[in-house]
């Protein structure tokens, strides 16, 4: 692209960008003329309402949990403890809200957390945790945890032992609860991103429109937290990192967004040399680096901390799918010729090849958490399913289970997080979804139900522990589904 035009949009830069809250709208501050008035007022989040949705956000959460119909309930084992006594005190800890507001002359709803009289650290706290949870780090005292085995086999790419009985076959257990963004059906957007936090029970949508927007999950309310609006900007990738404090969001443009939650700050990061978009990326399971998609068979692998180019990997024919193994230590590759590619991260090279079975043209890939399935799909509607271990003994390995229950072109494949169901989707017919059952490798025979109109579906995720499953549409619709044999969200 010339450098004028990149000069021409980077000088938009402070007018790209607008932040909505549920309420009110209110104006960027101008980070290059950053006082500190601006800086601590943009630490609030810019305005009142914010603050206000997150609180009460927060509350509809914390109420709706133990609801029998939810099926998921947190307890908070730090509340049974006594809150022990700093160390020292620091006479600036005890600042109250009223002085630190009148300092920046800014006003706040009275009542509650924002009571003039409370201490201006703990709001501080209050917002912290709103969004992104407590922190692990911040409990004082060490909680009994039985599960401790299986974290360690679950970072060894083992599927975690439950105390409850494997996943059912044939029949699944579900119920259909209120859509996840009902708040914004108006906004008319073409849904192309739902992602989960890793830490806490909050999704993140994304549309063609530019507007990426909070939604704290319960079933029942889904509250809207805090949305973002980038002009002329449509998401079509966004992804949680920085253990979720910050959010990367790329377009069909040549630069990309990394936003700060805790800021409630947008950065604009121009894209390396030869990079002209970001549409389609991955996130290694260790957060170092991301994995672009390219032209002309190029894969650019990028910082995620710096943004800037690692290395790049190139192959024959057009990249249209990628996906890295649970390790990190393996990128899995698809492309239009339908040839799968493995690469070694360590050696950044190529390490294997095939064609997959059946395949004139690939779209999607994805590997389970277990390490132990790879999925491809075709635009023949064909979804493949592979024993990993296969991969690497045969020059032609076979699938373990064809899926032909979709006729057109496969959009989407998710395992979810126990690697027991895989999720297929078109965006060529209505309602177009299945889900197989990997112990069994069966479809099940009651998902969807009949008569079911989700239209015509996008994009499908699973949340962190698979109690819900989240499928969005081409006409604003993220349709949720709590899976009753998950207890955890």
């Amino acid at each position: 692209m010339p450098k004028h035009n990149r000069k021409r949009r980077h000088n938009k830069y402070e007018s790209e960008i607008e932040i909505i809250t549920p309420k009110n709208k209110f104006k960027i501050l101008n980070e290059r003329h950053g006082a500190e008035e601006a800086k601590l007022s943009e630490l609030f989040g810019g305005a009142s309402a914010f603050l206000q949705s997150l609180e009460e956000a927060e509350h509809e959460v914390g109420t709706s949990t133990a609801n029998v119909d939810s099926g998921i309930g947190e307890t908070d084992s730090d509340a049974e403890h006594k809150e022990r006594s700093p160390v020292w005190l620091d006479e600036d800890d005890e600042v109250p809200v009223g002085t630190a507001l009148d300092s920046q002359k800014r006003r706040l709803p009275n009542g509650g957390i924002n009571s003039r009289s409370n201490e201006y650290k703990k709001l501080l706290k209050h917002k912290f945790e709103a969004i992104v949870g407590k922190p692990k780090w911040a409990s004082l005292d060490k909680e009994d945890n039985s599960d401790s085995d299986d974290d360690i086999l679950r970072t060894c790419g083992f599927i975690t032992k439950r105390s409850k009985s494997h996943l059912p076959e044939s029949t699944l257990e579900y119920k259909k609860v209120k859509d996840l963004n009902y708040h914004l059906y108006a906004d008319g957007s073409q849904v192309n991103v739902i992602e989960y936090h890793p830490t806490s029970s909050v999704s993140l949508i994304a549309g063609s429109t530019g507007i990426a927007t909070l939604f704290a999950v319960d079933g029942k309310e889904n509250s809207k937290i805090h949305n973002i609006a980038f002009q002329r900007f449509p998401i079509y990738c966004a992804k949680f990192i920085n253990n979720g404090n910050n959010i990367l969001l790329g377009s069909r443009h040549n630069y990309i967004y990394d936003y700060d939650l805790m800021a409630t700050s947008p950065t604009r990061i121009t894209l390396p040399q030869n990079l002209t978009q970001c549409k389609n990326f991955i996130i290694s399971p260790n957060e170092k680096y991301f994995a672009v998609i390219g032209r002309l068979g190029e894969i650019h692998i990028l910082s995620t901390a710096t943004k800037e180019r690692l290395g790049l990997l190139r192959q024959d024919h057009d990249v249209t799918s990628l996906c890295f193994s649970s390790q990190g230590n393996l990128l899995y590759t698809h492309s239009t010729a339908g040839e799968v590619i493995i690469w070694d991260m360590n050696m950044r090279r190529a390490k294997y090849k095939w064609i997959d079975d059946g395949c004139i043209r690939g779209t999607a890939i994805t590997t389970s958490n277990s390490n132990q399935f790879l999925a491809t799909g075709s635009a023949e509607g064909v979804v493949n399913v592979y024993d990993i271990a296969d991969l690497t003994v045969t020059k032609t390995p076979k699938p373990k289970k064809i899926v032909l229950n979709l006729t057109t072109a496969i959009t989407d494949l998710k395992f979810n997080s126990s690697s027991e169901l895989l999720a297929l989707s078109s965006v060529e017919v209505d309602t177009s979804v299945r889900l197989l059952h990997l112990g069994s490798l069966t479809v099940f025979n009651n998902f969807p139900s009949f008569g079911t109109k989700l239209g015509r579906i996008n994009v499908v995720n699973f949340s962190p522990g698979s109690g819900y499953l989240s499928l969005g549409n081409k006409k604003s619709a993220v349709a949720l589904y709590r899976l009753k044999h998950y207890s955890s969200y």
